[in-house]
């Protein structure tokens, strides 16, 4: 089956703003279910969105390769098919533990080194705001697709990256990714958040998504 690829440069007003809508109505779900979650206002900025290549993600995110990170994935496992990958670095996890406990944590040397709880904490947090896009996405996509359990994963972002994109088909090379901020009076977080189409569903995906216009690359 030939390589499912979109010409960035090609997209249009109409593209860019089902784009923006898909993130806007992602975030607005997130801030409603992390304010219920960490129990206080939480608010998220408007989302930047862009299409962008599967190889990318490392660069896009602007972390160090080398540099020690979490991921939270999930995969969909009917209807429209798309594994969603969220990132935080060592700032954003800090910043959730803070938040999340009633005292402030002396900051940690490795991700690695956090406790079972503050795993759990992080893997809870990413979990909430990818079953909120996946709630969005059905939404705005008029689906029906439901998600396999979040996973989280710890180490460096070359390897988590790699052993992430092994796990997604090969021959897809197109990302939705998304960058906000979660505000709280206390914190302002970053999330960085990518959307990646499988190849079983891709054209209807991506004819859900952009309408007939979709095939005009």
């Amino acid at each position: 089956m030939p390589e499912n690829k979109f010409e960035i440069d090609k997209l249009s007003e109409f593209h860019l703003d089902a784009l923006q809508e898909v993130g806007n109505i992602g975030a607005g779900h997130s801030a409603i279910a992390l304010t219920q979650f960490l129990n206080r206002a939480t608010y998220m900025s408007i989302p930047k969105v862009a299409l962008e290549q599967l190889q990318d993600i490392p660069e896009i995110i602007g972390m160090p390769m080398e540099e020690e990170i979490a991921i939270v994935s999930l995969n969909t496992v009917s209807d429209l098919l798309y594994t969603l990958l969220i990132f935080f670095d060592r700032e954003s996890i800090q910043k959730i533990i803070d938040l999340m406990t009633t005292t402030p944590t002396s900051e940690f040397q490795s991700i690695s080194e956090i406790s079972p709880l503050f795993r759990s904490l992080i893997k809870e947090t990413g979990s909430i705001l990818l079953l909120k896009y996946v709630e969005a996405l059905n939404y705005f996509l008029k689906a029906n697709s439901f998600p396999s359990p979040p996973k989280l994963r710890i180490g460096s972002l070359i390897s988590l990256a790699d052993h992430e994109m092994s796990d997604i088909r090969k021959n897809i090379s197109s990302v939705l990714f998304i960058e906000c901020d979660v505000f709280t009076s206390e914190r302002n977080i970053t999330v960085d958040l990518a959307i990646v189409p499988h190849l079983d569903t891709f054209d209807k995906f991506m004819g859900s998504l952009f309408g007939e216009k979709s095939l005009e690359f």
